[in-house]
């Protein structure tokens, strides 16, 4: 038993250390939310939601680890008319 519990406890720390919280996930979900709202009629919104999006990718140390597939997860949850906008615009 007392074999296991080492090993054990260590992939516990490398999977926790990997990924990132749920909390981190939503805020990146929260920001990129914000950035889907300014798409509008006018074209020149698209040209302010690319630089919001493109601040928000630009922080790596915070969310670096998130997952395409995560943030999408989380935006659909918070904003599903964004999660659309984003995904067409990812495509």
């Amino acid at each position: 038993m007392k074999n296991l519990f080492f090993p054990s406890l260590a992939a516990l720390f490398l999977l926790g250390a990997c990924g990132p919280d749920q909390e981190t996930v939503n805020k990146m979900a929260d920001e990129m939310c914000e950035a889907m709202a300014l798409i509008t009629d006018d074209p020149m919104s698209l040209m302010d939601a690319a630089t919001k999006m493109g601040e928000i990718m630009d922080k790596t140390d915070e969310y670096g680890n998130i997952t395409e597939e995560q943030l999408i997860a989380a935006m659909e949850e918070r904003c599903p008319d964004g999660a659309s906008r984003f995904k067409d615009l990812s495509e």
